[in-house]
């Protein structure tokens, strides 16, 4: 789909605003080391009071040592299941890192723990008491390794849902800039030789004169991500005056606008460019006069907007079709307002209707910018 115009400036998405709000990686790194310290300060406190509850002589200084170890074997396996690149020479999966060193990581403990005990004089503990202090010493670290890993596979899911949302919206910002960069040099050169048409007629020449100012300005002026509806219909209505005098009688166009969903913020550009496609296709395979009708109305929570014309759909792939420019304004709308925002399109008794659907609690409406409906 080829719009005869576009804003400047490209809509500039929520999702680029989100992106720039996200946390950098030195408070990802603070945050880790608060919430790390946190953890083991309260396993050496839960060890406490089991000791307490339970009767078990261990000295504090001995759970101090073991909670420190603790600490000190999940750094290192955080540091190591950072380490992307060693890891793929080394075949390893960051899910065998963390399983092999959670392991490995209780045996060392006690290990060290049981060295340090007999060089301190203290008779080692017997085979039941040691095992029963490696699953301890396991369970703590498995319970670390399932709260940091599970949010890190979380996170990283998340931020790689992120970048291909930022993938598609920057893809679908270049093309819109693309298209917004021009003015299609058809539609002036046919105004341009309207305007030449009615040198005769003074009252003709203003009203189109009048017409291709305003449209032009609503062109030029730059948009913002979001605007009235109300703000596209007046420049429409200008945009079909223009058109009305080149075809004359050979085009017949009308827009229905309920007055209550004028002020709805709507990407702009949005239904311009599917009245450009009704009259140019509508034109090649419908009968004369052309007939194109444009309604916006509120059906339920949503706002309805539908672009008619006679004549017969374009399927995609046959000759230029409108098929992708709507697959692309969906693709828009979903990413400016929300995910539950359709464009769709059916065959209708000779006529062709492509049907717009925007929620307008994501939407919004400014009572504002309303206006009355617009007629034509």
């Amino acid at each position: 789909m080829t719009p005869s115009t576009l804003t400047h400036h490209a809509a500039a998405l929520p999702l680029a605003r989100f992106a720039s709000g996200r946390r950098g990686p030195g408070r990802h790194r603070v945050a880790f080391w608060i919430a790390h310290v946190a953890y083991w300060a309260a396993a050496f406190g839960a060890n406490i009071l089991l000791c307490f509850v339970f009767g078990v002589a261990d000295p504090w200084g001995f759970i101090l040592a073991e909670v420190g170890l603790c600490f000190l074997a999940t750094a290192a396996m955080r540091l190591a299941s950072h380490q992307d690149a060693i890891l793929e020479r080394a075949g390893l999966s960051k899910i065998g890192v963390i399983a092999g060193g959670a392991l490995v990581s209780a045996v060392l403990v006690q290990g060290v723990l049981l060295a340090v005990g007999r060089q301190c004089g203290v008779e080692p503990a017997g085979r039941p008491e040691m095992v029963a202090r490696l699953l301890v010493t396991l369970a703590m670290i498995v319970n670390w390794c399932a709260f940091y890993f599970g949010y890190q596979l979380v996170r990283e899911q998340n931020s790689t849902e992120v970048r291909a949302l930022e993938a598609e919206s920057d893809a679908l910002r270049h093309e819109l800039e693309h298209l917004q960069s021009q003015i299609s040099p058809h539609f002036l050169f046919n105004a341009l030789n309207t305007v030449q048409a009615c040198r005769d007629d003074p009252e003709a020449i203003t009203t189109l004169t009048q017409a291709l100012s305003g449209y032009l300005r609503f062109v030029i002026q730059p948009a913002a991500p979001l605007e009235p509806l109300a703000r596209e219909l007046e420049a429409l209505e200008d945009y079909l005056t223009i058109q009305g005098m080149r075809f004359g009688a050979g085009l017949e166009t009308r827009i229905d606008c309920d007055f209550d969903v004028r002020g709805v913020r709507v990407p702009p550009m949005m239904v311009q460019p599917l009245v450009e496609n009704a009259i140019k296709y509508g034109g090649q395979t419908g009968p004369q006069p052309l007939r194109v009708q444009v309604t916006a109305r509120r059906d339920g929570e949503a706002l309805a907007i539908e672009v008619a014309n006679t004549g017969r759909w374009v399927a995609p792939g046959a000759g230029q079709s409108m098929g992708t420019g709507l697959g692309s304004l969906e693709r828009r709308l979903q990413l400016l307002v929300g995910p539950t925002c359709a464009v769709s399109h059916r065959e209708d008794g000779g006529w062709v209707r492509v049907a717009i659907r925007i929620p307008t609690g994501a939407a919004g409406v400014d009572a504002a910018h309303s206006g009355p409906g617009a007629r034509r």
